[in-house]
């Protein structure tokens, strides 16, 4: 979803109370606490959600992943098996020996496939002992994840995904594990392409799509749209989705649960995910991951958390080692979020396929919209229209507050059945807009909608009247509307006639879509692919019994037909492995004059790709960070394999324009590769001349082959901003003594957002917590990771690091924060006085 510039700033510094607990005999923990309040986008601010004390503990001992990587990457039925028994084996044996000495630990979901740990709520009591454990690698923020998606549609079902087709090739044999809310199987649409599933949250239901435990009317959506697009058949006009003869497997990691606030939102949380990634690999659970999908696509995201070594991006590279490509949408905080730092979650991975959303679309309709108030005229404008209107709209203003849009159509009409909005314009706020809200209001009556904040040009729903325009207006004007009809003054908001504004060109990457780097400073998104106005089915029936389509827009949509592309290039090319389907893919993209921060190395090109006699490894070279390595310079090894059947001599160049300050050198330029062969070659950057002014530096690397189309390989030299990691401490006691139950709380800022030149999100990947006196260090009180900017505060109780009483005095704590792209480490110190 898009965000205002305002609620970047709020979400990218959501606070979080980390509260520390003293245990007997034990050093003093934090338990954190985390409650998100959701992103603002297209669809609005979702409702908080607490993920209190919910963590990922990843664990020393290897999973399947890493059994099969050592092996070579291949093994037999019998040694999968083999190995997937010794990771529960050894964990069980791990939460035996933990549960002796203390620690309460009852694991919610258990990974052993691609990664090796488990998710849990903890206490301090536990989480103190676990951080310490000698097989413990990490322990991980569970965060809350969300639809990539931006819903719009138009009046007609256009042709978004057009030269995405190759003659004989349908993606047959292709299973697509599908990570997302539940599928309706119902959907003729998707007939015959839908498989049993499986459900992570409620196990039992086959991933199939849940309603709204309340509210009838609203099914979960998305895993549909998402499912249409890649394997959708026998549409209208002939409609079909990128990879018709794919199978979907549904595995339902999100959809309606329960919020902060009593009610029910669709979200998924990343222990969730991680679930849904273990049955991808291993779909009927027997340890074998021999059945794995060939394409898993993860349909909702992580705002805001480009970290590229957590538990989610750590579980997408064991995906790759068991032969699974992992398709993930780039995120919906683009054109008003910050250049650097805004990709989600887990699309920071190396081994995910990234996407952003392009619009190629040549053309898009607005309205004039007019609001009085009276005799004043607050607002005279053309918007984008987010419906298609036949006929121009005159109505007074009536508020729908998000408590009322959230109980459904029954709260829009009085006990004795008159409608509240019944001829009526219905202006509803950001956190309470929907696809569900919109339909309710015009089934309610409602001439037009109105949002708060603007919207995208598109419908959305073809389910919506023809009739019932919707149209987004600017923050401040909805503010004076609001202010008026408090004091009584009647609004009246008039919609004329459609116009269509002429784009001066098409496949320019989508304002929404978020862009790279990533924290590390590597390169993200790897390419980019139709994500706006895309037709696809919808769940259930309208009123009439018409089976429903729309067309949906986001960095989900982008990524699910980059998923069909990946299943039908899976079929022309089935000796290639995941890491060879995400070479062919990136390197055959089109290139166009777009940034690659925002579009990768190019639009999806599936003929291209198809024809492609090389790949490379990586497929996006990053060189960290400038003058992070040796002495303004960095080096890295790119393997070239040929996957042609032919020799292929290759030259390694760089494209025509280099951005200044930054000098590539290859060692060999030349190389000859024999068929089924691979050559590495040396790549070197040499960034000494490279100007300090924060964000990145990227380029190509050229791949010749003779007669055969050129591959390209993107890369990239961050320069992140230079700010403190670690700012604004301070200690305020909570009583008159500093004790377990008045503990003294220490505050301070972590990380930061930045301004110009561009925008940048700068997290902490790691933060530690020291006790100090008279200048020795006393040890470790406290390690977290994965902190976005943000203020946190601390408990101290007056405990040391064995959790003991500390003799009365003056100490100090000093906080040291490590940044994920290898910059310096920071500190900072204050005083600390125990009586």
């Amino acid at each position: 979803m898009r965000r205002s510039r305002n609620a970047v700033l709020l979400g990218a510094a959501a606070a979080v109370a980390l509260v520390l607990g003293a245990t007997g005999g034990r050093a003093q923990q934090p338990a954190t606490t985390v409650d998100e309040a959701g992103w603002q986008g297209v669809l609005g601010v979702r409702a908080p959600v607490s993920t209190a004390q919910r963590y990922i503990v990843l664990l020393k001992p290897p999973s399947l992943a890493a059994q099969v990587r050592a092996a070579g990457g291949g093994a037999s039925e019998k040694e999968m098996r083999a190995w997937s028994a010794a990771a529960v084996a050894q964990q069980d044996q791990f939460l035996a020996r933990l549960a002796a000495v203390g620690a309460r630990i009852a694991p919610e979901y258990r990974y052993t496939r691609v990664v090796n740990g488990f998710s849990a709520r903890l206490d301090p009591t536990s989480l103190a002992l676990l951080d310490a454990d000698r097989e413990v690698v990490g322990i991980y923020p569970v965060r809350i994840a969300y639809p990539a998606q931006a819903a719009e549609s138009g009046g007609v079902l256009p042709s978004a995904v057009a030269d995405l087709e190759i003659a004989g090739l349908d993606g047959s044999g292709v299973t697509v594990a599908l990570l997302d809310t539940g599928v309706d199987p119902s959907q003729p649409y998707l007939r015959g392409r839908v498989l049993f599933g499986v459900d992570v949250i409620d196990p039992g239901s086959g991933g199939i799509a849940q309603p709204h435990p309340t509210i009838p009317g609203r099914p979960e959506r998305h895993a549909t749209e998402l499912a249409g697009i890649i394997a959708g058949t026998e549409g209208p006009d002939g409609l079909h989705g990128i990879a018709p003869g794919a199978s979907i497997l549904p595995i339902r990691v999100g959809g309606w649960q329960p919020n902060a606030e009593g009610g029910y939102s669709v979200y998924s949380r990343t222990d969730q995910i991680l679930a849904g990634l273990e049955a991808a690999v291993d779909p009927n659970d027997d340890g074998d991951a021999h059945d794995a999908a060939r394409i898993a696509l993860i349909g909702m995201v992580e705002p805001y958390a480009a970290f590229a070594d957590g538990p989610l991006e750590r579980g997408v590279a064991g995906a790759a080692d068991l032969d699974v490509l992992t398709v993930v949408p780039a995120g919906n905080d683009g054109g008003a979020g910050p250049a650097y730092g805004s990709i989600a979650g887990p699309g920071a991975a190396e081994t995910a396929l990234t996407v952003a959303a392009a619009d190629g679309r040549l053309a898009a309709p607005t309205v004039r919209v007019f609001v009085r108030a009276g005799l004043r005229v607050l607002y005279e404008d053309d918007v984008p229209l987010g419906g298609a209107p036949s006929e121009t709209v005159t109505a007074d203003v009536v508020l729908v507050d998000r408590r009322t849009a959230s109980r459904g159509i029954s709260a829009l009409f009085s006990d004795d059945g008159v409608s509240a909005v019944a001829g009526r314009t219905v202006l509803l706020p950001r956190a309470a807009l929907s696809e569900d809200t919109i339909e309710e209001a015009t089934s309610a009556g409602a001439l037009a909608v109105l949002v708060d904040g603007p919207l995208p040009a598109g419908a959305f729903s073809l389910d919506v009247p023809a009739s019932v325009p919707v149209v987004g207006l600017d923050a401040g004007v909805v503010a004076e509307m609001r202010a008026m009809l408090a004091a009584g003054v009647p609004v009246t908001v008039s919609i004329g006639d459609v116009e269509v504004a002429t784009r001066e060109r098409g496949g320019s990457i989508a304002a929404f879509s978020s862009r790279g780097l990533v924290f590390d400073g590597s390169l993200k998104p790897n390419l980019a692919a139709p994500g706006v106005s895309v037709p696809t089915s919808e769940p259930g029936r309208s009123d009439d019994g018409d089976v429903r389509f729309g067309t949906i827009s986001g960095t989900s949509a982008a990524a699910a037909v980059t998923a069909g592309v990946a299943a039908v290039l899976a079929q022309g090319r089935p000796a290639i492995g995941a890491r060879g389907l995400h070479g062919l893919l990136v390197g055959s993209a089109q290139r166009a004059d777009l940034d690659p921060t925002a579009s990768g190395a190019g639009l999806v090109d599936l003929r291209a790709a198809v024809q492609q006699e090389v790949v490379a490894e990586p497929s996006v070279l990053s060189f960290g960070v400038a003058g992070g390595e040796g002495a303004g310079g960095a080096e890295r090894v790119l393997r070239i394999m040929n996957v042609s059947t032919r020799p292929l001599a290759v030259s390694v160049g760089t494209a025509a324009i280099a951005p200044k300050g930054v000098e590539i050198s290859v060692d060999p330029q030349r190389v000859r590769i024999r068929p089924g062969r691979s050559d590495e070659i040396v790549v070197r950057a040499d960034t000494s001349d490279l100007s300090p002014v924060a964000g990145a530096a990227t380029g190509d690397l050229v791949l010749r082959i003779g007669d055969s189309p050129e591959v390209h390989v993107p890369w990239a030299v961050a320069v992140p901003a230079d700010v403190d990691l670690v700012t604004r401490l301070a200690l305020k006691p909570t009583g008159t003594r500093i004790s377990d139950a008045t503990p003294a709380a220490l505050s301070f800022v972590a990380g930061a957002v930045t301004a110009a030149p561009d925008p940048q999100v700068r997290a902490v990947e790691l933060l530690e917590v020291e006790l100090w006196r008279r200048g020795t260090r006393l040890g470790l009180l406290a390690r977290r990771r994965e902190l976005l900017p943000g203020r946190y505060t601390f408990g101290l109780t007056g405990r040391g690091v064995t959790g003991a009483r500390l003799p009365r005095g003056l100490y100090a704590i000093r906080l040291v924060a490590y940044p994920g792209d290898g910059t310096r480490k920071q500190s900072d110190t204050i005083d600390y006085r125990v009586r």
